[in-house]
């Protein structure tokens, strides 16, 4: 299989099943977010919107109106006061849920409504408001990332589904959910999860332990490292709105790593990167399609290839047996599909 690029959710999409990699990161076959994922994205945007305004009052401490063009909401305008009103908070969920709930393919009634609500207001008061975006210092307010891996083996040289040659370098994606400054050596990377702390592929819950080695935050400690590398100290703060160790009162962890880590990390996806290379037959999760997550939750088993009879799991498992990868990525690429090469800034 190709990878041209990683992202943590790339990376836990093997894990979880490879042919559902397959068919979303080779052939570029996308299906539309479950419920619970729009409303944690809707939960998601206002923490952003709010740690927005706080950046542009510490860089314009003299103005008494805050403004922001966001790039879903639009122009977001509210008093230096008014940012840390309940009733400011309560407006921006309803906007986030109306703009995101125009191009969803649910419906969001009374209690998704009050359970976005519930989540952002778990992430603004938790400890005293310790992860409120409002009584931090913002240093960069949602950070995109997009950098190359310098190392021998991230390089890549393969022929496309239209017969183009292309080359190039292994890339790192991805985006961070706040960046704080903690003292002028030291930043903290706040990561709001509205989801439970679980381990999706093995269904495992997530340990402490297991965290320091879970490749999400491993991936954004690395990329932070790349990002600022200014600041000698970083620190990683994740927090699961629903923790079910911590219940009624989440537990946020928070981690340290070092230089060692950073190493650690380009050997756990120096070997990822090969196995997915490597791999010319790509396993299912559950070969019957009975397990309740293809059978819920997986848009490949719930959905065909316009006009055909089977599911496009099963349609590409047996023309890989047929046809072999090369055909089945000639016959099978989605239209207009880009294979996501680095972009250098710039």
């Amino acid at each position: 299989m190709l990878v041209t690029y990683v992202r943590s959710s790339s990376y836990n999409n093997y894990d979880f099943c490879q042919m559902q990699y397959f068919l979303t990161y080779n052939l570029g076959w996308r299906g539309s977010s479950g419920k619970r994922a729009d409303m944690g994205t809707m939960a998601h945007k206002v923490m952003e919107i709010l740690a927005g305004l706080k950046k542009f009052q510490q860089d314009n401490p003299r103005k008494k109106w805050l403004e922001i063009v966001d790039d879903k909401c639009g122009k977001v305008r509210v008093s230096k006061d008014d940012l840390y009103t309940d009733a400011f908070v309560d407006e921006l969920i309803a906007r986030s849920i109306e703009e995101y709930g125009e191009t969803s393919a649910h419906k969001f009634y009374r209690k998704e409504r009050q359970e976005v609500t519930d989540t952002v207001y778990t992430f603004l008061t938790h400890n005293g408001g310790q992860f409120d975006p409002r009584q931090r210092n913002v240093y960069y307010p949602e950070p995109h990332f997009d950098l190359p891996i310098e190392e021998d083996w991230a390089k890549f040289d393969f022929v496309d589904a239209n017969g183009n040659t292309q080359k190039g370098q292994l890339a790192i994606k991805g985006t961070i959910d706040l960046v704080t400054l903690v003292n002028e050596d030291t930043i903290e990377v706040v990561d709001w999860k509205s989801g439970r702390r679980l381990n999706w592929a093995s269904g495992e819950e997530k340990t402490y332990e297991k965290m320091t080695n879970d490749p999400q935050l491993l991936l954004y400690f690395y990329a932070m490292s790349k990002m600022f590398p200014d600041f000698p100290n970083r620190i990683m703060s994740i927090f699961f709105y629903k923790d079910t160790e911590g219940e009624p009162d989440p537990t946020p962890y928070s981690f340290c790593f070092t230089k060692e880590d950073e190493d650690r990390f380009l050997g756990m996806l120096e070997k990822r990167v090969k196995e997915i290379r490597q791999n010319t037959n790509p396993s299912v999760l559950d070969p019957t399609r009975t397990d309740f997550r293809c059978k819920y939750l997986c848009h490949f088993c719930k959905n065909s290839f316009e006009g055909e009879s089977d599911n496009m799991c099963i349609t590409i498992e047996k023309e890989l047996v047929q046809l072999g990868m090369e055909e089945v990525v000639k016959k099978r690429t989605a239209p207009d599909f880009n294979i996501g090469f680095y972009e250098a800034p710039g």
